[in-house]
């Protein structure tokens, strides 16, 4: 009788030992799923924020030579009219100067 209770003690034992190893296994897959997808999910909400980011900055980019290419050809056209302006003055000056 007191090696069956032993044998009894030790297969309890056992089968808890066994069913706590079972237990953690499946909690540890769980733990390694759940960590796989938020890797995924983050790798992906880093993605599309990259990708927004290249976006805006592309645009900001275009606006900003757009801005500096329209300022130069403002003042190049100032430039050219106050040109077309003071050559009629020189002119007439050097001609007047002349007679």
């Amino acid at each position: 009788m007191f090696t069956l209770t032993n044998v009894i003690r030790r297969s309890v034992q056992l089968s808890i030992a066994a069913a706590l190893l079972v237990t953690a296994s499946a909690s540890a897959q769980a733990d390694e799923i759940s960590i796989s997808n938020t890797v995924a999910v983050l790798e992906q909400n880093m993605t599309q924020v990259s990708q927004e980011m290249i976006s805006n900055v592309k645009q900001e980019l275009m606006l900003s030579l757009q801005t500096q290419i329209a300022e130069q050809v403002y003042e190049i056209n100032s430039a050219l009219e106050f040109a077309s302006f003071e050559q009629p003055k020189v002119s007439a000056t050097v001609a007047a100067e002349n007679k």
